[in-house]
């Protein structure tokens, strides 16, 4: 095996990032690669929140809707439609990427027998909401095997296509996948699903702070993503994108004040009692990257690390085998592979136990892999840690090795 590469970025940049690094919680002995579960949010956004919190207390009442709360969510709202490339009457905001696809799922009315079309990689709970509305409504539910890796774009495409039928009537889709961190180009899926007479619903709750996108130019019908993950925001805050055609046709889930019908996505928001300063944050957190610079530093860097984990990994370890493209088109801050005869379930209990590295595997039809999250709180220095500590796990414990 070969010995690390030289890292790509000058002394001065890896201080700047080891400076940041230092404006979060993260215990400086821990090795945080599982921002795609859940991302830690900065230490000014939490201190915000906090802030909030106390003012909040100090008169529950009036600025539960009046003077403090209510103009700051409406805030986030507005800045999280430009982040996305929308208007803010198009947002529902809601706790996460479940209870946005939950919305449409439930919410609308499905022909019974029609066909619902999605890939055998989709997120559980996903799955799980189809195959209760399958069992409830008399759908059937066709899925799609997606090659890892695919060789383009076009693949992924080309595999949607041979599944659709004459029936099919949803068409669901992730913008990353979990699994491996593909990026799947949305915008022809959605084409396809349109060219069909079908509704477009994509999963994003990997993609919103990890890969650009506008939802004006992508013209999908419902949209959803998880703000805890690659935007760094308070735990329990997601949104739904909805197309303008769906306002008023669906029927809210939970019912309370919203049975009104209205002209803004709103009208789907979280129901009820609620601490709203973890909404009134989202926007303090969409401000936290933009002043790094989410385009010009942020996304760069994070690419940069992708690329140089994906090398590291074939170049170093034996076996190794990437799961996910190198081109960024698709890929983004995920990155996948395996190892020939490892158990890297049994690698990552001992990377958490003997080094404090977090990571995970995961598995689809019989493959194994890897799935390492790297975010600008991340450093070169992180994956060489973690490419080494796989070797010497690898080394030491003959209970890592399949029989």
């Amino acid at each position: 095996m070969t010995t690390q590469s030289s890292h790509p970025i000058t002394a001065e940049e890896a201080a700047y990032w080891s400076e940041i690094r230092k404006q979060f919680y993260l215990m400086d002995d821990v090795t945080y690669l599982q921002g795609g579960t859940v991302g830690p949010s900065a230490r000014p956004v939490i201190e915000r929140i906090i802030d909030l919190m106390r003012e909040f207390e100090a008169d529950p009442l009036h600025r539960r809707h009046g003077d403090l709360l209510r103009p700051l969510v409406e805030a986030s709202r507005e800045k999280l439609a430009r982040f996305v490339g929308t208007t803010p009457d198009r947002i529902a905001l809601v706790l996460n990427t479940t209870m946005g696809m939950n919305i449409p799922g439930q919410g609308l009315i499905w022909e019974r027998g029609s066909d619902v079309l999605l890939s055998d990689q989709e997120y559980p709970a996903v799955r799980a909401l189809w195959t209760w509305l399958a069992e409830r409504d008399g759908l059937n539910l066709n899925y799609v095997s997606m090659p890892i890796p695919p060789s383009s774009p076009q693949d992924i495409v080309d595999a949607y296509a041979a599944g659709m039928t004459e029936n099919t009537s949803v068409v669901i889709f992730s913008h990353v996948y979990f699994t491996t961190g593909l990026v799947a180009p949305i915008t022809e899926l959605t084409r396809l699903a349109h060219d069909h007479g079908a509704v477009a619903m994509v999963d994003g709750a990997h993609a919103v702070g990890m890969v650009p996108l506008d939802l004006s130019e992508v013209g999908c019908d419902f949209y959803s993503s998880s703000c805890h993950k690659w935007l760094l925001a308070p735990k329990g805050v997601g949104f739904l994108y909805m197309d303008q055609k769906y306002q008023n046709q669906i029927r809210p889930v939970i019912i309370g004040h919203n049975m009104r019908e209205t002209d803004s996505a709103s009208r789907y928001d979280v129901n009820g009692t609620r601490d709203q300063t973890h909404h009134a944050g989202l926007g303090d957190a969409i401000d936290y990257q933009e002043e790094i610079g989410w385009e010009s530093r942020i996304r760069p860097y994070c690419l940069g690390l992708a690329r140089y984990l994906k090398a590291q990994a074939v170049e170093r370890i034996r076996g190794a085998r990437l799961t996910i493209p190198m081109e960024e088109s698709m890929s983004g801050f995920i990155s996948s592979f395996s190892i020939e005869g490892i158990d890297l379930s049994k690698v990552c209990q001992y990377l958490w136990s003997d080094y404090k590295i977090e990571v995970t595997a995961l598995g689809v039809d019989g493959q194994s892999f890897f799935r390492v999250s790297t975010h600008f709180y991340d450093s070169y220095d992180d994956i060489d840690r973690f490419i080494g500590a796989i070797n010497e796990i690898i080394a030491k414990y003959p209970d890592v090795k399949l029989d």
